[in-house]
């Protein structure tokens, strides 16, 4: 929590150096307004407020359009999975990724009636963008979220338990809670490349660099919003315990070490190994497809009020934002957290 007495703070660019700028899908406008039918009014309402397909134009601008209409879908599937975990019990976060694992390994079988809704999204969503990935990327995706939804289990025990990482800890546990892997996968999803690519170890530096960069950016525009609600589990938050710092002081940390990952990243991209005229250019989109996904969520945490309810683009400019009280609800700063509820209660709003 921040100790700080000023009552403002700037924000760092650690993509400042970034080669990718921001650049919408082509597709978006036939795309938009396509997800999300089937979901009651006010569950709608709180992904259209966060901009989720807007996201996804901007995370996945290679794509074509069935894989971005899955991209959009997913964004959706990420934010209704993460609003209801928030506030879910260690045991009801485990049985979340139960049966949202089951759903997407078996999204033709009729979910169970009165079980929690979560899954029936889960169920639905796979069961449409299966259709466009290719087998090896639907095994990666399946896995990859998988280890999504233990990570986010674990959090919820460590936040029950006031329970406060270490930095180094906290940066490798984000990538898996942030289910960075999984949210890179429709980028490969029509990619015909074999496990041995992304086993390659410079492959799995950018691979990691990437999600590093989205997970420091995330946490350092959702910090204001976080810890008005007294939300410990940020980088920002953790860099001033374990540092004994102030609140800028603790932004800059943050904001050199993303600069330092964007340089590093930059390097291993003049070592890309070659794994064949075959796969080459795969390889090649895969890559800016992660990169361009770094900027883009970057641009979407302005252009969307899921941190900033208003004013985005000229934080964006200026980078200095107000401090909020601590003793100000995360609802009325942000996008309303409708799944913020115990699983019996979300059963009833849903229906």
């Amino acid at each position: 929590m921040a100790t700080d007495s000023q009552s403002a703070f700037i924000l760092p660019d650690p993509l400042k150096e970034w080669p990718k700028k921001r650049t919408v899908n082509s597709h978006y406008p036939q795309v938009k307004g396509q997800s999300f039918h089937t979901l009651p009014s006010r569950v709608k309402q709180v992904l259209d407020i966060s901009k989720v397909e807007l996201l996804a134009a901007l995370a996945y601008p290679l794509e074509n359009k069935d894989v971005l209409r899955a991209g959009c879908d997913l964004m959706g599937l990420f934010l209704i999975y993460d609003e209801y975990t928030d506030a879910a019990t260690p045991h009801e976060a485990r049985q979340l990724a139960k049966i949202v694992v089951d759903a997407l390994q078996h999204p033709d079988k009729a979910r169970p009636a009165g079980e929690c809704i979560v899954a029936e999204i889960t169920r639905q969503f796979w069961q449409s963008s299966s259709k466009c990935a290719l087998e090896g990327s639907r095994d990666r995706f399946i896995k990859a979220f998988r280890i999504y939804t233990i990570a986010v289990a674990q959090e919820t025990h460590d936040r029950v338990r006031n329970i406060t990482r270490n930095i180094e800890d906290y940066i490798l546990f984000r990538r898996s809670t942030a289910a960075m892997k999984a949210t890179f996968m429709p980028i490969q999803f029509d990619l015909n490349l074999p496990d041995e690519v992304f086993e390659d170890p410079v492959i799995q530096r950018l691979t990691d660099a990437c999600a590093d960069l989205c997970t420091l950016v995330n946490d350092l525009y959702s910090y204001n919003v976080e810890q008005a609600r007294g939300d410990i589990h940020n980088i920002v938050t953790i860099v001033m315990h374990h540092k004994k710092i102030g609140l800028n002081e603790a932004m800059k940390w943050v904001g050199d070490y993303g600069s330092e990952i964007v340089h590093h990243s930059l390097d291993d991209l003049r070592y890309l190994p070659s794994f064949g005229e075959e796969f080459d250019g795969q390889v090649k989109h895969y890559l800016d497809g992660m990169m361009h996904y770094v900027r883009g969520n970057d641009a979407w945490s302005f252009e969307s009020q899921r941190y900033f309810i208003e004013g985005g683009t000229d934080i964006q400019k200026s980078r200095k934002v107000v401090l909020l009280p601590q003793s100000v609800s995360s609802q009325e700063q942000s996008v309303p957290m409708l799944f913020h509820y115990p699983e019996r209660i979300v059963k009833s709003m849903m229906t």
